[in-house]
């Protein structure tokens, strides 16, 4: 009984099999003459549309400084940093919805480092205190590129022609909030807040792996604050 009830199961497994040949050579012959269902296109297809820029890096400076006020305040008396971005591509889809953006940036986070981050003294009054770091200071951080906007009515001339903006803003900012940085003096404390910047770059030259560079004012949060942002777009060096 044994035996027989293996030999059945045997039987069941070989028609099992070519039913499902007879299935497959069926489907194949369907598709071969065109009968078959209708499937999306490939999305690979679509990215035959595609513009893209070579390879750049993208680096970008601050050098600020701010006079001493007794007023109480907590604030830096000069800041200094670097933050390379090291493969960076710029990217153009005629084809995507506008909602969603033609134009992109692709990136890793920017490495960042400090070259100088000094304190003012704190005064209130007549007593005057020298503050001091409540945190490390890193010799790292983080910092992220992104498209910022892209101007609408191009956007549409793009949709028809298939040409790129000639210009979109670009947004730049720090990601030091995660490791805050804080110091404080007896009269309080207070922590460096993420800086921020939006410029503008020429686009469609971008997209033709053309440099660029711009130099733009530092705007902090009191008026004594003064800098200067340089942010440098230039094409990187061929891997060998």
């Amino acid at each position: 009984m044994l035996l027989e009830g293996h030999n059945e199961k045997n039987k069941m497994r070989i028609g099992g099999r070519r039913c499902r040949r007879r299935v497959v050579e069926t489907l194949f012959i369907f598709l071969m003459a065109g009968l078959g269902p209708n499937f999306p296109a490939h999305a690979g297809a679509r990215g035959s549309s595609i513009k893209s820029s070579p390879r750049y890096t993208v680096t970008v400076r601050l050098q600020a400084e701010s006079l001493f006020v007794p007023d109480g305040r907590h604030s830096l008396a000069e800041i200094s940093f670097k933050v390379l971005f090291s493969s960076v591509t710029f990217e153009f889809d005629p084809e995507e919805d506008p909602l969603l953006g033609r134009c992109q940036v692709n990136s890793d986070k920017g490495k960042g480092t400090f070259s100088k981050l000094a304190l003012n003294d704190v005064q209130k009054g007549e007593e005057r205190f020298s503050p001091r770091f409540l945190s490390a200071r890193p010799k790292e951080f983080s910092a992220s590129l992104a498209i910022e906007s892209e101007p609408m009515a191009e956007d549409e001339a793009a949709a028809r022609s298939g040409t790129a903006p000639e210009n979109v803003r670009l947004s730049f900012w720090t990601e030091w909030e995660l490791t805050p940085i804080r110091w404080g003096s007896e009269l309080g404390s207070t922590s460096l807040s993420d800086l921020r910047i939006v410029f503008e770059v020429p686009f469609r030259n971008l997209l033709q792996g053309k440099p660029y560079s711009i130099t733009l004012p530092y705007e902090g949060r009191y008026p004594e604050d003064k800098g200067i942002w340089k942010i440098e777009v230039r094409p990187a060096p061929k891997k060998k």
